[in-house]
């Protein structure tokens, strides 16, 4: 009984189950002023039993969010499923990422679920001409030097290739890295869905960066503002020379 008591006592201070409480303790006192005699009149027992009623009823029809738990939110790249699913119906990709060499090697699903159905897709990579900012990425994710460049110069390769095929790729050059990358489908659809990735520091393995995905149902100012951040990317990234 004690124990019952300090939950009781817990939850109320927490402000946890009230209604519950409530219902339950009119309904003990109407129990027991009705075995005493006629205390309370007939009229004021049905009032204070409908209005118990009435809580109830109420507090039933309101939407209950469940905690969720924030591993549940922030994720890492072991969390998410095959990147086809991700983009499967899409009908623009915008993807920004140092080299993007990950989503660049995943050309065969993006030309099959994107561009083979009129899509346009637009990447931006890291200016491999601006040492500095190159430097400040060898610290956030990895210390070769000549595997940054390297991988930077892959994704040029497969995205000039596609590009010269005439599909609607087009790809330009960021001179700053702004800690993140990004993976964003149908930024002006109904079910525009994105998954950042942050760097962090020295984290030279990509399964220990920070992921969050962002679907437009979930919250459609978040997903705008992701989306709003590549624009304004897009909009001072260079296109490469001669295009």
């Amino acid at each position: 009984m004690l124990r019952l008591l300090k939950r009781i006592g817990t939850d109320i201070a927490a402000g946890k189950n009230i209604e519950a409480y409530a219902v339950t303790g009119v309904a003990l006192v109407l129990a027991i002023l009705g075995v005493i005699g006629d205390v309370i009149p007939v009229t004021i027992q049905m009032a204070a039993i409908l209005a118990a009623l009435a809580l109830l009823v109420f507090k039933s029809a309101e939407t209950h969010e469940r905690e969720i738990p924030l591993d549940e939110v922030l994720r890492d790249r072991q969390s998410y499923g095959k990147f086809s699913d991700f983009i499967k119906g899409g009908a623009v990709l915008w993807v920004y990422g140092p080299s993007a060499v990950n989503v660049m090697s995943s050309w065969p699903d993006i030309d099959r679920e994107i561009m083979n159905r009129g899509g346009e897709v637009r990447v931006i990579l890291q200016d491999p001409t601006v040492q500095p900012s190159l430097d400040i990425l060898h610290q956030q994710l990895d210390q070769d030097s000549y595997l940054l460049e390297t991988d930077i110069t892959r994704s040029i390769s497969i995205l000039t290739t596609l590009k010269k095929r005439g599909s609607k790729v087009d790809y330009r050059f960021l001179s700053y890295s702004p800690g993140f990358s990004m993976v964003i489908v149908d930024p002006d659809g109904r079910n525009g869905r994105a998954v950042i990735e942050f760097f962090g520091y020295s984290n030279q393995m990509i399964t220990d960066r920070m992921h969050i995905e962002i679907n437009r149902d979930q919250s459609n100012y978040w997903f705008e503002y992701w989306a709003k951040q590549f624009s304004n990317m897009w909009e001072s990234a260079h296109p490469p020379e001669g295009s």
